[in-house]
Order: C-alpha cells, then sequence, then structure tokens
C-alpha cells in the first residue's frame, strides 16, 4: 500500500483482493503475514471511513428533525 491514503471504494476493493490471495494460500508466511497486516490497516480505514460517514448521516437527520419541530412552533 502507497503513502497516500486509498478511497473508501479502493480500500475496500484491495481488501477483496487481499482475502481472496490468503483464501488461495500457498504462500510463505513472510507474504501472509505482510498482507494480513495491510488487510488490518485497510479495515481500520475503512471502519473510520463509515464511521464519519455514519456521523454526517446522523447531524443531518437531527437538522432534519430541529427544523421540522421549528417548523411545527410557528
Amino acid at each position: 500500500m502507497s503513502d497516500e491514503k486509498p478511497t473508501y471504494t479502493e480500500a475496500v476493493l484491495r481488501l477483496e483482493a487481499i482475502v481472496s490471495t490468503l483464501e488461495r494460500g500457498g504462500m510463505g508466511l513472510d507474504e501472509t503475514l505482510k498482507l494480513y497486516e495491510e488487510g488490518a490497516e485497510l479495515l481500520k480505514l475503512c471502519k473510520s471511513e463509515l464511521a464519519e460517514a455514519e456521523g454526517k448521516l446522523n447531524e443531518l437527520q437531527l437538522d432534519e428533525i430541529e427544523s421540522e419541530l421549528q417548523s411545527e412552533k410557528q
């Protein structure tokens, strides 16, 4: 994985490739560990991106509820 942060979609695609490779097996321990570590970092990135998106959605929902409540008061 390069130093540049991949997008969520790129990370998911790379994770799928890593899982496929690991499932096929036939690699040495060092290569397996290297792929596992890369996968763990990508998974962490994906979880972070999803948590951020969830937070934004919750914020939008709260804004919408507040707006509806203010409309009802008027």
